[in-house]
């Protein structure tokens, strides 16, 4: 065992808290942070986002440093994929500093719409019930263009759900979805009926359709 295994800075969990530490250094050259930053996006694993995640919680001088050396976490998130999900949803959850953190859970979600693969949808339907109306639209948007079947039932519940708390927004955005999606809303159709925005409407097969 080496010097760093026995000090708990060995191995992939070692690294990280080592990179974690450089990137969140406050003060110092900012090449050393912003070096960090970067061998922290190129792990794309949890805790690697996590990680970056904590980039969030101070800022730097000058303000434009700062911007620059945030906006990078934000693409780095992004690019890490589904991977981040879980630790963009935790520090929304339960950190103070969620502006940055929402951009990135936005544009993870719009950037997971683009590719298929049978873990995607399973891991977006718990954004369908997150506070921000953009972050479950979009959560929506991904699960609509998986095709995954395991998607229909959590969609058509939640633009129950969006009627019957009166959002507008929502509800209105997911019918147009549900419509796009092809699903079928068996089971559920005089509730869907009765929720339906104005423009919509259900076919002889309990599809919805647009008039």
């Amino acid at each position: 065992m080496g010097l760093l295994d026995m000090l708990g800075m060995g191995g992939p969990e070692g690294k990280v808290r080592r990179l974690q530490k450089k990137a969140s250094a406050k003060f110092g050259p900012a090449e050393n942070r912003q070096g960090a930053i970067e061998e922290l996006g190129a792990l794309k694993t949890e805790a690697a986002a996590e990680a970056l995640l904590m980039r969030y919680t101070f800022r730097v001088d000058p303000g434009i440093t700062d911007d620059e050396e945030k906006a990078r976490v934000l693409a780095l998130i992004t690019q890490a994929g589904d991977v981040a999900l879980g630790p963009v949803k935790r520090f929304i959850s339960s950190r103070d500093e969620i502006s940055w953190p929402l951009r990135a859970l936005e544009g993870l979600l719009h950037a997971l719409s683009a590719h298929k693969s049978p873990e995607i949808a399973p891991a977006v339907l718990p954004f369908l019930d997150d506070m921000d109306d953009e972050v479950q639209i979009a959560a929506a948007e991904v699960i609509v263009r998986q095709q995954d079947p395991v998607g229909r039932e959590p969609l058509i519940q939640h633009f129950l759900k969006a009627h019957e708390g009166s959002n507008a927004r929502v509800r209105e955005a997911l019918a147009g979805l549900l419509a796009d999606s092809g699903w079928d809303v068996k089971g559920y159709t005089p509730k869907v009926e009765a929720a339906l925005p104005q423009g919509y409407k259900l076919d002889s097969r309990g599809k919805l359709a647009r008039k």
